[in-house]
């Protein structure tokens, strides 16, 4: 069976209101014309919920005809847990794209927790994710995403067969009007100025609305940054590469895992020559379902695992050892269940008819077809998959200069981690040249979406109480050290 790419390298849960007891007000202005009532999101694929306050504002789907057809923006907001409120919230810009804010804050809330102590945190389902009119091309039935060879064709007759039925103009769902959204419901709710918190994608929303609304910012957090120059996926196959070396590298400087894995960098190469040359075959336990089930591992199903392995330094820990395992014995299989975790949930997380209209949009006109990156794990098979999905998807009008880096003097913290495999400290480099009022901060050995980091959290909730990157206590910064090496299936050395 071949299978098609839609879901698989295109970027980076449908948070239903359910009703409940009457809980306390939000500390919202009293010119807030948004009805609210107690909700509890949910994530697919997880148990995890949490509670908010929910509701819906209506905007046009096409911002040049007010008169046209409406959507709802889904907004959820999470109170914040002590009784002194301040006036200016949160308000969360979440990653993809195609994700939603209120699902992913499910993920995320207790990571939060020092930030929402005197802030509401707001966060708006961008339009076309979660409940703001989500747009998904869900997969062909019968196509098992994990047992198949990749097939541009069977994507692209999907991707058209998608458009046929989607439940919107992909056109009006780039991040410039999405970020006209953003700034309804801040005036819907009342509010004078806020605070942007942005993590990857939502790092360029934020900008794009720092651009366009600069008197209605306060503060600015972006982590894991996501210049404004950049195309999105231009640079992903390099930057894995650049991260991989990195973890291999970090190993090859430590004793013990230099000694477990001392041709770690080697046994990388030859395992992906094994597989180009011939695919494999594993039948592993599905750790999903606990079903037993058959994998085809390719050279490419291959990249893509060790692509969302490396998301955190947690899972890059894996990588010597599920490397080793899979040379020296011949048995793929842990390396394929890990593939299956990473992949599975793809589907559920991304909205990717919202991804394609983003990155159709506003990257694909901007990029460099003729890069060669064959001698990389990703290969070009990222740069393939974007040409030929956005020769289909239809693409929304972009902005003279949106490409232009943004130019503030509000104070603007970025954060990176050293082995982000998709948005290295580099891009945060390139962005603090034009925001003169601000700290770029390096959490050592950490991957991508780095807020999650105690120390970083803290630092952050500093910034956003006092407004100012100065005078910011980042002591901690020098103690952050990466997850360590898995020296067994057992975990790390005690």
């Amino acid at each position: 069976m071949k299978r098609p790419l839609f879901t698989y390298f295109m970027g980076i849960c449908v948070a239903g209101p359910v009703l409940l007891a009457p809980g306390p007000a939000l500390a919202v202005p009293d010119a807030n014309t948004i009805e609210f009532s107690n909700c509890s999101l949910s994530t697919p694929g997880t148990q995890a919920t949490a509670q908010a306050r929910c509701g819906f504002l209506e905007v046009p789907e096409n911002p040049a005809a007010p008169d046209g057809r409406k959507i709802r923006l889904h907004v959820a907001v999470a109170e914040a847990t002590s009784t002194t409120v301040e006036p200016d919230p949160v308000f969360f810009f979440a990653g993809g794209p195609g994700q939603a804010a209120s699902e992913t804050w499910v993920i995320i809330q207790w990571q939060m927790n020092m930030i929402r102590k005197h802030r509401d945190i707001v966060m708006i389902d961008q339009r076309g994710t979660g409940q703001s009119n989500r747009l998904s091309c869900p997969p062909d039935e019968g196509i098992d995403p994990l047992n198949a060879e990749i097939d541009f064709e069977l994507m692209e007759r999907g991707l058209r067969r998608c458009l046929e039925g989607l439940d919107g103009d992909p056109r009006m769902y780039t991040t410039t009007i999405a970020m006209q959204d953003y700034d309804r419901v801040r005036a819907a709710m009342g509010y004078e100025r806020i605070n942007l918190v942005g993590v990857s994608y939502g790092t360029r929303a934020a900008q794009v609305y720092l651009r366009q609304f600069p008197e209605r910012v306060r503060t600015v957090v972006l982590d894991s940054v996501v210049p404004m120059q950049l195309s999105l996926g231009q640079e992903h196959a390099p930057m894995l590469d650049r991260a991989v070396r990195q973890v291999l590298e970090q190993c090859a400087a430590q004793e013990t895992c230099n000694a477990l894995y001392p041709n770690h960098a080697q046994e990388v190469n030859e395992l992906f020559a094994r597989l180009r040359q011939s695919p494999q075959q594993a039948s592993i336990t599905n750790p999903w379902t606990g079903e037993p089930q058959q994998i085809l591992l390719s050279a490419e199903t291959l990249g893509v695992a060790i692509r969302f392995l490396s998301y955190a330094s947690e899972t890059q820990a894996l990588l010597p050892l599920l490397v080793h395992e899979a040379i020296t014995t011949g048995n793929l299989e842990r390396l394929a269940a890990q593939a299956l975790l990473v992949m599975s949930s793809l589907d559920e997380a991304i909205a990717n008819g919202m991804e394609a209209s983003v990155m159709c949009s506003e990257d694909f006109p901007f990029m460099d077809f003729s890069a060669n990156y064959d001698d990389t794990i990703m290969g070009g098979l990222m740069l393939e998959a974007i040409r030929r999905q956005c020769a289909i998807w239809p693409r929304g009008e972009v902005p003279d200069g949106f490409h232009e880096p943004v130019v503030s003097e509000l104070p603007v913290l970025l954060l990176s981690g050293e082995r982000d495999p998709v948005t290295p400290p580099s891009y945060a480099t390139q962005v603090a040249q034009t925001f003169a009022n601000s700290l770029a901060l390096v959490a050592r050995g950490h991957s991508h979406s780095v807020l999650r980091d105690v120390c970083l959290h803290g630092i952050a909730t500093q910034f956003i109480e006092t407004g100012s990157v100065a005078g910011l206590d980042t002591a901690c910064v020098q103690k952050i050290r990466p997850a360590p090496f898995f020296t067994s299936l057992l975990g790390p050395e005690p």
